[in-house]
């Protein structure tokens, strides 16, 4: 799950007056270092109502952090491997910590996605997708985008990707990784073969359900929705936005 690399989106802090001081630390396993260098810092640790949180784990905890805490600033402190250039290790924390608190970050902006149901509403940093209730059936399926009608497939679902999520799901269905755009990807098509692609980020898909029966899921969320045949499911760019603490040349 590489981010983009999107100069646009990279974005200096412009409110001096606000400092980031309250912070919420959000992981699965224990995270007295980080809550110790926070401390040294001068930020206090909440529980609730935080100007940024810290996400302490892997892409599955970043992914929880947005949810629970939408559009809130985020500082990814990796446990394992680095993947984008606003991931840090704990030792790059030491180094980014003061900048932060003196107001010297930037703010790196990534899109996502939603989707409005009868029952619900899903929002996605990495992907929405739509996928087989059972595995042990196909889908029937149809999908509708920029005048484009991909009708009649079967298979086990679509993946619709946001270039946050474009090396997760999506690129294991062969997608690539993008940097602008909104990601198409079939998972497992047994009739035709539609390689993955990119349409603009204004664009609406439209997905049928033939034959199902489907989920519809975002991300690593628990909570997904059955889709009912023949009702038409419309995926765009959301209003929300992924904020991450960016800080440069520290890796």
């Amino acid at each position: 799950m590489v981010g983009s690399e999107r100069v646009m989106d990279e974005l200096p802090n412009q409110d001096v007056t606000k400092r980031l001081e309250k912070v919420l630390i959000v992981s699965r396993t224990e995270a007295s270092q980080v809550k110790d260098l926070l401390i040294k810092n001068g930020f206090k640790i909440v529980e609730r109502n935080p100007d940024f949180v810290v996400c302490y784990g892997g892409d599955g905890t970043v992914l929880f952090s947005e949810r629970k805490f939408p559009q809130v600033p985020k500082l990814v402190v990796k446990r394992t491997s680095i993947c984008r250039n606003f991931d840090y290790t704990l030792y790059n924390v030491k180094n980014i910590l003061p900048k932060i608190r003196d107001g010297k970050f930037r703010i790196r902006r990534e899109i996502k996605l939603e989707t409005k149901l009868e029952n619900g509403k899903l929002v996605g940093l990495n992907e929405i997708q739509i996928r087989a209730k059972l595995p042990i059936y196909a889908v029937r399926f149809s999908v509708f985008v920029d005048g484009k009608e991909f009708d009649n497939l079967i298979g086990d679902g679509v993946i619709v990707a946001t270039p946050f999520g474009s090396t997760g799901y999506y690129k294991s269905t062969g997608g690539r990784q993008f940097r602008t755009g909104i990601g198409i990807s079939f998972n497992n098509l047994h009739n035709k073969e539609i390689k993955s692609f990119v349409v603009p980020e204004s664009s609406l898909i439209r997905v049928r359900v033939n034959r199902g029966p489907t989920w519809v899921l975002a991300d690593n969320y628990q909570k997904f929705f059955e889709l009912k045949d023949n009702v038409v499911t419309t995926i765009r760019k959301s209003k929300s936005v992924a904020n991450f603490i960016y800080v440069p040349r520290v890796h």
